[in-house]
């Protein structure tokens, strides 16, 4: 193997580097491949793409029952079918000779194996569906090593290999490592593996947590498995860590800690936050804890699946896609507007810049950017991005930090009306209160705690661990505010009265999202109107979207329409 791929620091933030180069960590894919716009983006100057493969050609939601979107690798027992799957190698290297290449390889298993392992599966399958494999099963686990193993050496032995920089390992509901019953994964080898671990039947919350746990190390053991194979010269990473975005136990993705601690997992991933049903004129936080992750070196992608104007329903794209009735709803549309269309991506890239993170453009049937000045927008995103690596500091530069205990779940029932509100709603006045913030897991606050001004604590259940760390603050006389059960709502008046005591600077008073960094300093109009921008010093700022003059100065004015997004360079 030649080609070899890493995850390391540059200028400050956790970097994609191939054959020791670092990478502008923007990418392309696309679901319905016959709808593919690969040419458009490698003319837009991009390298990197990613592509969906399959084990099994089952639907990947059980909830929407989804018709699966290519055959399945190991469909039929014993002849592995590789055809699909070069098909698509070709076609990115047919539109971008120098491609740079990492598959999203869903390991959810063939119908064939489900039938034979009827002790592997959960008990139940989600609303009288298929019951399907079980995430504690050792018979799933190896079986899905193996077929890892085979598609890594297939991969080996083709003439492209070397375009092949990394892996990005799925399994799930979504492919994105939520359990199939949507109750936790539960059967026969949840609960055998629980009481080997010495957990006892009636300890609810201990078995909440394991299975979670036993996710986390599925991903860090199949991460390991393509290190192995590939003699640990590729980057690895997967969906995982959805702390905020879906606050319940039952997701199995409370456990990010685990991953955190492999140096076999090198990025995880998730889409932008679809709080709200994606709303304009408000921030589409991570899912994740980000500054946790790239404080122990990982890598984030944002998986933006941005609607546009262009975007249509799956059913439109491709015949029998889908179920009759199902994937209809508005929030498979994008805005009317081709202008707010490009101000949200816009925001998209804003929000990247300034929080150290990489992204792919998911134009999920395909044709979501596909006119001329769309794919324009896409390549002078790019060529901006290209620009920001040239940075000494990439890093956020939040004086606020927001911490949560991943644990606190498992101490509820099920899904709860709190937890939603406390860890999920709460990011949007977040957004909107003028100053950058950082978020993390509770584990890392002794770490981290004396980097910032201001704390947000955020604690549906009072784990042991917040209550040490706001002990901490107390001790400290450190400003923080408390979201809990009595007081779980927060607003920007709040937020603001609580910066202001910490003396954190804030960037707008108008509510509007504001994105900033040492180099970048962004605004997405939430109301129309005139906004007025302050700087915590003098600088030159260039206009970048839309290109203007500089000036140099401490404060910008600018009249903006509502959900329009303006970008400006720092120096």
């Amino acid at each position: 193997m030649s080609v070899t791929s890493r995850i390391a620091d540059y200028h400050g933030v956790p970097t994609l580097f191939v054959n020791d180069q670092p990478q502008v960590g923007m990418a392309y894919i696309t679901y319905f491949e016959e709808n593919n716009r690969y040419q458009d983006f490698a003319d837009a100057g991009y390298t990197l793409f990613t592509f969906a493969t399959f084990f099994g050609g089952q639907t990947i939601n059980e909830t929407s029952q989804i018709k699966p979107f290519s055959p399945g690798i190991f469909d039929v027992k014993g002849e592995a079918d590789y055809s699909v799957f070069d098909r698509s190698v070709a076609q990115i290297l047919a539109a971008c000779p120098q491609a740079m290449i990492f598959p999203r390889v869903n390991m959810s298993l063939p119908k064939w194996w489900e039938d034979e392992h009827p002790d592997d599966l959960n008990d139940t399958g989600f609303k009288g569906n298929r019951r399907r494999a079980c995430f504690s099963s050792k018979l799933w686990r190896k079986q899905s090593e193996d077929f890892l193993l085979q598609l890594i050496d297939h991969v080996e032995a083709q003439p492209w290999k070397d375009h092949f920089v990394g892996y990005q390992i799925a399994c799930g509901n979504t492919e994105e490592w939520f359990s199939f019953d949507q109750r936790g994964s539960i059967g026969k080898a949840s609960r055998d593996e629980f009481a080997a671990r010495g957990g006892r039947s009636d300890d609810a919350v201990a078995y909440r947590q394991f299975l979670s746990q036993i996710v986390a190390e599925d991903i860090v053991y199949l991460a390991g498995v393509v290190k192995k194979r590939t003699n640990r010269q590729l980057a690895v990473g997967s969906f995982y860590g959805y702390t905020f975005e879906t606050p319940h136990w039952m997701s199995c993705h409370m456990a990010v800690k685990t991953i955190l601690a492999s140096d076999d997992v090198d990025f995880l991933c998730s889409p932008s936050s679809y709080m709200n049903t994606r709303s304009p004129g408000q921030d589409w936080p991570c899912m994740t804890v980000l500054n946790s992750l790239l404080l122990h070196g990982k890598a984030y992608f944002t998986e933006l699946d941005t609607r546009t104007y262009l975007s249509k329903f799956p059913g439109q794209c491709r015949a029998n896609s889908v179920v009759p009735g199902t994937y209809e709803q508005p929030i498979w549309l994008g805005p009317k507007s081709p202008d707010v269309s490009r101000w949200l991506l816009r925001a998209n890239i804003a929000r990247q810049l300034t929080h150290g993170t990489n992204s792919w453009w998911f134009d999920m049937w395909g044709g979501w950017y596909a006119t001329p000045t769309m794919m324009q927008e896409m390549k002078d995103l790019r060529a901006i991005a290209v620009a920001a690596m040239k940075d000494d500091h990439r890093e956020s530069i939040a004086q606020v930090a927001v911490f949560i205990d991943e644990t606190n779940y498992s101490h509820f029932d099920g899904s709860s009306p709190l937890s939603s509100q406390i860890a999920s709603l709460n990011r949007r006045p977040l957004g909107l209160a003028g100053a950058p913030y950082a978020i993390y897991d509770i584990s890392d606050f002794s770490a981290v705690r004396n980097r910032y001004r201001a704390f947000v604590m955020l604690a549906p259940f009072m784990t042991e661990a917040m209550t040490e760390a706001i002990s901490t603050l107390k001790s400290a006389n450190t400003p923080y505010l408390l979201v809990d059960e009595s007081h779980p709502s927060l607003d920007t008046a709040a937020l603001r009265t609580l910066y202001k005591t910490a003396n954190v600077f804030v960037y707008c008073d108008s509510d509007d999202v504001i994105y900033a960094n040492d180099h970048y300093l962004a605004i997405h109009a939430a109301t129309a109107g005139e906004k007025r921008l302050r700087l915590p010093r003098r600088r030159r700022v260039t206009p970048l979207l839309p290109a203007g003059e500089p000036l140099e100065t401490d404060s910008l004015t600018v009249e903006l329409q509502p959900f329009e997004t303006r970008l400006f360079r720092l120096d």
